[in-house]
């Protein structure tokens, strides 16, 4: 939830990542995000999340890598609506980790992936590396109390995907990336990176 008087919305923009970059090893506490999509439907989704430090090994089922978070996982349920220019609503609340790690275990939908924290700038970055199906998909996103404007783009960016659904979690919890990477990466390169033009003026670092 926003901080900033703006309720239950959250305002970010996100970005293709060719590769994991450096900073993200600057981390010293990524953590585990198994998440499971119980619905998901022209913009509106219902999310379980269950989250905690990354284990040492990282492979396994969705069921598997439950079994693997610890004592310090917290549990969070959230419905979502469309989003347009950066901004979603996204009413988050806490969940029972018990609750949530044995819904999560148990859905078909699911997406998992280790998250990176870094301070690049004026903005706090995360970069989600993603494992099983959506490997190797990687995104950085960006978070602000309000709109994300007049942003400065890392170099390690090579397109905005914030206006792309099929980066959204609950499309790729139905449609993993490994299954049309090679398809999105042959699209990229005939159509060359893009970025969000209306949200004042982007500056490439």
């Amino acid at each position: 939830m926003s901080e900033s008087g703006f309720g239950d919305f959250e305002f970010e923009r996100k970005f293709f990542v060719r590769a994991m970059p450096a900073v993200a090893a600057s981390d010293p506490s990524p953590v585990l995000i198994v998440q499971a999509y119980l619905f998901a439907a022209d913009g509106y989704a219902v999310r379980i999340r269950l989250q905690g430090p990354a284990p040492d090994r990282l492979n396994g089922t969705a069921a598997e890598l439950v079994g693997a978070l610890g004592d310090d996982a917290i549990g969070t349920m959230t419905a979502k609506g469309p989003a347009a220019g950066g901004t979603r609503y996204e009413a988050e609340r806490d969940l029972d980790p018990t609750v949530a790690g044995q819904i999560v275990a148990r859905a078909e939908h699911v997406v998992t992936k280790v998250r990176y924290s870094a301070w690049l700038g004026e903005d706090g970055w995360i970069i989600d590396r993603f494992l099983g199906g959506n490997a190797p998909l990687v995104l950085a996103e960006v978070e602000r109390g309000g709109p994300v404007v007049d942003l400065v783009i890392p170099g390690f960016c090579a397109t905005e995907v914030s206006e792309d659904d099929r980066f959204r979690n609950e499309y790729l919890a139905h449609q993993p990336f490994g299954g049309w990477a090679d398809t999105y990466l042959d699209e990229l390169r005939l159509l060359g990176p893009k970025f969000v033009e209306s949200l004042g003026r982007n500056t490439f670092g």
